[in-house]
């Protein structure tokens, strides 16, 4: 069986509705948003299979290759927001027509950026649901078949949020490292 890419998977979670877990705002709901995403994360970060994050001033773009590039801009499907030591990289999406936010940790190290992501089995949720009905309320939507579930987590404060980051919710981590400074 062959290897998928990671970034391609990571593509793959950012802008498709594959997500189990989302959120019902960009979080931290409390945290500050950010306005110029180069003084968070400046320039071009490659994979180790030669994908590429962009990141200038309001965008940042995913790339593998010439195949394909998604963009996030500042204001329309994208919020970042800070958080402990690093932000908090919220993109929109949409579940049964109502917005929803797909939320990763991005910490920048040194030249790697570390991304940190959800991605749990489906069959495996039943154990997340637990531990998310612990710490903050929640939603569950099953797709049209029944089959796959999502659960739009609501978390009040910053506080909730540490608790989910705590507990696991953010269960992958990428990296990446950077090629060049602030584009």
């Amino acid at each position: 069986m062959k290897r998928i890419p990671q970034f391609i998977l990571l593509f793959a979670l950012f802008f498709t509705s594959c997500n189990n877990i989302v959120f019902n705002k960009p979080q931290p709901v409390d945290g500050k948003s950010i306005s110029n995403l180069n003084n968070a994360f400046p320039g071009i970060f490659i994979s180790s299979d030669n994908d590429t994050l962009t990141i200038t001033r309001n965008t940042i773009s995913l790339g593998s290759g010439n195949k394909f590039t998604v963009t996030g801009t500042l204001g329309k499907n994208l919020d970042v927001r800070e958080y402990s030591s690093g932000f908090v990289v919220n993109f929109s999406d949409s579940v049964k027509g109502r917005l929803v936010w797909i939320a990763y940790i991005f910490k920048l190290s040194n030249d790697s950026l570390y991304i940190s992501f959800s991605d749990f089995d489906p069959n495996k949720l039943t154990e997340v649901e637990k531990e998310i009905g612990n710490i903050v309320p929640y939603e569950k939507i099953k797709d049209e078949n029944k089959e796959n579930s999502k659960f739009i987590l609501k978390p009040r404060n910053s506080r909730e949020f540490d608790k989910l980051v705590s507990a696991g919710i953010f269960n992958k981590t990428i990296s990446m490292k950077m090629e060049k400074p602030k584009p």
